[in-house]
C-alpha cells in the first residue's frame, strides 16, 4: 500500500458524522456519473427502459392481466393521478427561482456591485488587470494563484530556521499542488457552462486547507520573515475567494437547474396526461382490436413507463441538486468533515 493510500485511510477514519459532511471523490465512477456528472437525458432514458423491462417482465410472466381492462386502466389511472401534484411541484420552484431574480433597483444595484467588488479583489490579488468572465476560466485563474503563492510560501518558510514548520508546511504545500492539478485538468476540458466549473472543483480546496494554513501561521509567527507572513496571507485570502467562486457558481447553477427543471416537467406532464387519459378511454376496444396478450403486454409496459416519465425527470435532477448542496455544505470557515488534533 502506497504512502498517499495510508494517508487516505487515515483521513477517512477522522470523518465526522456530521449532517453537513461532504463525502471524498474516491468513490467509483459510475456513482459519480449517476450522481453529477451523467447526462441526465442518457440516465432517464435508462431508467425508463428499466421501467418498460420490468412491467414487460412482469405482465410476460402472467401478473399483469393486460386482457382485462380494468386492471390496465386502474393502474395508470392512479399512476396519473399522482401526476397532478406535479403542477404544484413547478409553480413552488419556479416561485423559489423568482424569488432569487427579482428585486427593486436598489437590491439589484447592491448584488451587482458586491459581484464586481468580488471581481477586483481577485484580479488585486493575482495581479489580472481583467479577470476571466466565463466561471470555468474565472476559477482556472484562481486554483493558478492558489498553487503559485503555495510554491512561493514554500520557498519563504525555507528559509526559516524551524524544520518542523518547514515540513509541515511543505506537506500542506503537496496537497495544494495535487488539487490544483486535479482541479486544472478537469477546468481544461470544462464547458463554458456554470456546472463543468463546478463540478470540477466539488471536494476540494476545502476549509480544511485554510484552517492547516491558519493555524500553522498564527503558532509559528514570531519565527516567520515579513515575505513569509505575507505569503501565508495570500494564500489565506486566494482560498477565500476560491470558496466564494464556487458558492456563487453553485447559486448560479442551481437558479439555472431548478428553472430548467420546471420546463422540463411541463414538456413532460403534458404528453403524460394525455396519453394517459386517451389509453384509459381506447383500452377496451384495443383489447378487441389487438387481441394478442403479448402485444397488449408490450403496450402496457409503453403506457406505464409514459406516465412514469415525470417522476423520472424529477428523480435524475434531485439527484444531481440534492448531490451538488450536500458537497458544498462546508463553505465557510468551520469544517465540520474532519476532526482535527489542534494541537
Amino acid at each position: 500500500m502506497s504512502d498517499d493510500e495510508s494517508a487516505d485511510e487515515e483521513i477517512d477514519e477522522e470523518v465526522t458524522q456530521s449532517a453537513l459532511v461532504h463525502e471524498r471523490l474516491r468513490e467509483s465512477p459510475v456513482r459519480r456519473w449517476v450522481l453529477l456528472d451523467g447526462n441526465r437525458y442518457i440516465l432517464a432514458l435508462s431508467l425508463s427502459i428499466v421501467v418498460f423491462a420490468t412491467t414487460a417482465v412482469i405482465g410476460l410472466a402472467g401478473f399483469i392481466p393486460v386482457t382485462e381492462p380494468g386492471t390496465a386502466t386502474t393502474l395508470v389511472a392512479a399512476i396519473v393521478g399522482g401526476t397532478l401534484p406535479f403542477i404544484t411541484i413547478v409553480l413552488a420552484i419556479n416561485q423559489l427561482v423568482l424569488s432569487q431574480e427579482l428585486g427593486w433597483p436598489g437590491d439589484l444595484a447592491g448584488r451587482f456591485e458586491g459581484m464586481r467588488s468580488f471581481r477586483r479583489d481577485v484580479e488585486s490579488v493575482t495581479e489580472t488587470s481583467v479577470s476571466p468572465a466565463a466561471p470555468a476560466d474565472f476559477l482556472g485563474l484562481l486554483v493558478e494563484s492558489v498553487v503559485d503563492r503555495a510554491a512561493s510560501l514554500h520557498q519563504e518558510v525555507d528559509r526559516t530556521a524551524d524544520p518542523a514548520l518547514t515540513s509541515s508546511v511543505a506537506d500542506v504545500v503537496d496537497a495544494v499542488a495535487e488539487e490544483g492539478e486535479i482541479v486544472t485538468d478537469a477546468l481544461e476540458n470544462a464547458d463554458i457552462g456554470t456546472f463543468d466549473a463546478l463540478s470540477a472543483v466539488l471536494g476540494h480546496f476545502n476549509g480544511a486547507h485554510r484552517h492547516a494554513l491558519r493555524t500553522l501561521s498564527e503558532h509559528h509567527r514570531d519565527e516567520l520573515t515579513d515575505e513569509a507572513a505575507e505569503a501565508f496571507d495570500e494564500l489565506l485570502e486566494l482560498l477565500e475567494y476560491v470558496a466564494v467562486a464556487r458558492q456563487s457558481f453553485k447559486t448560479l447553477y442551481m437558479q439555472y437547474e431548478l428553472a430548467y427543471l420546471s420546463k422540463l416537467l411541463l414538456y413532460v406532464g403534458f404528453p403524460t396526461l394525455l396519453g394517459g387519459g386517451i389509453f384509459m378511454m381506447t383500452y377496451v376496444e384495443i383489447i378487441a382490436a389487438v387481441g394478442d396478450p403479448t402485444a397488449l403486454v408490450f403496450l402496457v409496459s409503453a403506457v406505464v413507463t409514459l406516465v412514469f416519465l415525470p417522476f423520472i425527470v424529477l428523480l435524475v435532477y434531485t439527484f444531481r441538486i440534492a448531490t451538488i448542496a450536500s458537497r458544498t455544505a462546508d463553505f465557510g470557515p468551520f469544517v465540520p468533515r474532519v476532526d482535527f488534533e489542534e494541537e
